[in-house]
């Protein structure tokens, strides 16, 4: 497989869990003080930016470097934070990321990814 093939691969997961998370949010109300005292919505917001960041570590550093425009080790970071921090999960880090970075990145996938549909 081509490294464009794999890159766009990762593109179409990134793009599912960022709709996974939107339906997440819907379902739970899209709310902060929501998120902030359900484990059950931060669990499963969490699941899906531990995904993205793992499927953002998988793009090419060509392909990254090509597309500074989104803060991909940002993302990736989010992806370690939430992996490696154990009993540190922080609901208004975690709320920025899924405010802030996750809706240009979702945009930014949807234009980028080329769909086998």
């Amino acid at each position: 497989m081509r490294q464009a093939e794999r890159d766009n691969d990762q593109l179409g997961l990134i793009l599912h869990y960022c709709r996974r998370l939107d339906a997440n949010r819907s379902h739970f109300q899209d709310d902060f003080a929501t998120f902030q005292g359900s484990a059950p919505f931060q669990d499963s917001c969490a699941l899906c930016l531990i995904q993205i960041g793992e499927a953002v570590h998988r793009l090419s550093d060509e392909f990254k470097g090509a597309h500074a425009q989104i803060d991909w080790h940002a993302i990736y970071g989010m992806r370690c934070h939430l992996v490696h921090g154990y009993d540190s999960f922080d609901a208004e880090i975690a709320w920025d990321a899924m405010e802030n970075y996750i809706p240009p990145l979702r945009s930014f996938c949807e234009e980028h990814f080329l769909s086998e549909d």
